[in-house]
C-alpha cells in the first residue's frame, strides 16, 4: 500500500505484550501503527494525530479506557473517531452501556480472535481513507472552482476592456472618417478645377502628375467609405428572418452584370436552401464574395463561378469557388483581415476591407469563415452559419439539381464587380 494512502491506527493497553500482540495482528493491513500504554498517552496523541480507529483497553490503571473515551469524544476533532474497547473482564450490561454511552462502536473479548479484530479495523481503514479521498477531491475542486472564479472574473475584465476598446475604436473610425470626407472632397473639387480651367497650360508631366493626385485622392475616398462600412457593421442591429439564399445570390449576381461588360461568364448555382440571418448584412456578404470571385477571374477568357451549400451536423455552409488567380495558401490567414491584400492594386484594385466585412458579418451571425486556393488554379472561399429551426427548415423548397444560369448571352455573360478585396 502506498505510504501516502496509509491512516494511523491508536493501541491502548497497559501490557506490553498485549500491544506486541495487536501489532502483530495489524501489522498485515500496512497502516501506521501507534501505541499508548495509558489513557494518558492515549489522550497526548489523539492531540496530535488524527486515527482511522482507536482499540481501546477498558481496564488501566490511571484512567479507565470509558473515561479516556469521554475525553476523546469531549474534543471536536476527534469526537467521531471510532473506538473498539478491549476487555479481558466479563461483559456485563452495565459495563456496556457505559462503553457505548462513553462512544464505543464495538466490543471486544479479550484474548481477541486475529481475523475477526483485523477485519473489523480493515472496516475503519478503508472507511477513514475514502474519507481523506473524498476531503481531498472536495479540497481539489474547492480549488479548481476558485481558479475558475478567479479566470472567469480575469475573462470578464477583459472583455469589459475588449468591448470597450471596440466601441472606442469604431467610434474613432467613424469620426476620423467623416472628419476626413469634407478636406478629401475640397482636394478632389480643386483638382477638378485645375484639370478644367488649366489643362491646356500644363505639360504632360504635370497632367499626368495631376492625374495620380486626382486618383489617390479617389482611392482615399474609397478606403474611408470601405473604414465606414466596416464600422457600421458592427454597430447595425441584426434583424434575423428565414431567407431564401437561392433567390439572393441570383438577386446579387443581376446587381453584379453591369461590372462584367462583355465578359464571358458562367454562373452554376446548386439549389441552395433556406438559412436564417439578417437579409442586408447577408446580402453584402454574397456581393462580396462573387464581386471577388469576378474580379479575380478578370484574366481567364472563360470565367466559371460556382456557388454552392452544404449542411453538416448544426451549421449550413455556403461555398463560392472560381477558376481564378487563386493565392499562396500559406498567405490564407491573411484573408479577412482590414487591409490585407495578397495581390497589388496595379494588378486587382480594392482596399482590403471587404473580406474583413464578410467574416465580420458572418460572426454576427454565429459562423465561420475560411477559403482554399491553389494558385493560378482559383479559389473558394466558405462561410458557415447556424442550421435554422425547425419552424425555418420546414419553409425550405425541395432540392433540385445543380443548374447553370447565364444571365446573358455568351458575349454580354454576367461579370464581376470586385471580390471583397480578399487579400
Amino acid at each position: 500500500m502506498q505510504a501516502d494512502t496509509r491512516v494511523n491506527i491508536l493501541l491502548v493497553d497497559d501490557e506490553p505484550a498485549n500491544l506486541h500482540a495487536l501489532q502483530a495482528v495489524l501489522e498485515p493491513l500496512e497502516q501506521n501503527l501507534i501505541t499508548a500504554s495509558s489513557g494518558t498517552q492515549a489522550l497526548r496523541q489523539v492531540l496530535e494525530h488524527d486515527f482511522a480507529v482507536i482499540l481501546l483497553d477498558v481496564q488501566m490503571p490511571d484512567m479507565s479506557g470509558i473515561e479516556a473515551a469521554a475525553m476523546i469524544r469531549e474534543r471536536e476533532r476527534s469526537k467521531t473517531t471510532p473506538i473498539i474497547f478491549l476487555t479481558g473482564v466479563v461483559k456485563t450490561a452495565e459495563m456496556m452501556f457505559k462503553g457505548y454511552s462513553a462512544g464505543a462502536v464495538d466490543y471486544l473479548m479479550k484474548p481477541v480472535i486475529s481475523g475477526v479484530l483485523r477485519a473489523k479495523v480493515e472496516v475503519f481503514v478503508e472507511l477513514a481513507q475514502v474519507r481523506h479521498s473524498l476531503h481531498q477531491e472536495i479540497a481539489e475542486r474547492a480549488r479548481i472552482a476558485a481558479e475558475v472564479s478567479k479566470l472567469n472574473m480575469v475573462l470578464e475584465q477583459r472583455n469589459e476592456d475588449l468591448t470597450a476598446a471596440n466601441s472606442d475604436l469604431e467610434a474613432f473610425s467613424h469620426s476620423v472618417s467623416h472628419d476626413l470626407r469634407m478636406p478629401l472632397r475640397h482636394i478632389q473639387a480643386y483638382v477638378s478645377m485645375l484639370e478644367e480651367s488649366a489643362r491646356e497650360k500644363l505639360t504632360a508631366d504635370e497632367q499626368r502628375r495631376l492625374k495620380g493626385v486626382r486618383e489617390a485622392a479617389q482611392r482615399m475616398s474609397q478606403l474611408i467609405d470601405d473604414l465606414l462600412e466596416f464600422s457600421r457593421i458592427g454597430r447595425t442591429q441584426m434583424r434575423k428572418a428565414p431567407i431564401d439564399l437561392n433567390a439572393l445570390v441570383k438577386e446579387v449576381i443581376a446587381q453584379l452584370q453591369p461590372e462584367i461588360k462583355s465578359r464571358t461568364v458562367k454562373w452554376t448555382l446548386e439549389h441552395l436552401p433556406y438559412i436564417s440571418g439578417d437579409r442586408a448584412l447577408l446580402h453584402q456578404v454574397l456581393t462580396n464574395l462573387l464581386a471577388n470571385a469576378v474580379k479575380y477571374t478578370r484574366t481567364r477568357a472563360a470565367a466559371h463561378i460556382q456557388v454552392f451549400a452544404a449542411e453538416q451536423e448544426d451549421e449550413i455552409i455556403v461555398g463560392v469557388a472560381d477558376n481564378g488567380v487563386g493565392y499562396d495558401p500559406a498567405y490564407a490567414d491573411k484573408l479577412f483581415g482590414v487591409f490585407q491584400r495578397l495581390h497589388s492594386a496595379n494588378e486587382f484594385e480594392g482596399t482590403g476591407v471587404g473580406l474583413a466585412n464578410v467574416r465580420r458579418i458572418v460572426q454576427r451571425h454565429g459562423g465561420r469563415t475560411w477559403s482554399e486556393s491553389v494558385p493560378n488554379q482559383g479559389a473558394t472561399f466558405y462561410f458557415s452559419l447556424p442550421t435554422p429551426n425547425k419552424a425555418e427548415s420546414r419553409m425550405a423548397v425541395p432540392p433540385v439539381e445543380t443548374v447553370a444560369v447565364p444571365l446573358r448571352s455568351a458575349e454580354n455573360e454576367p461579370g464581376p464587380s470586385d471580390r471583397p478585396d480578399d487579400a
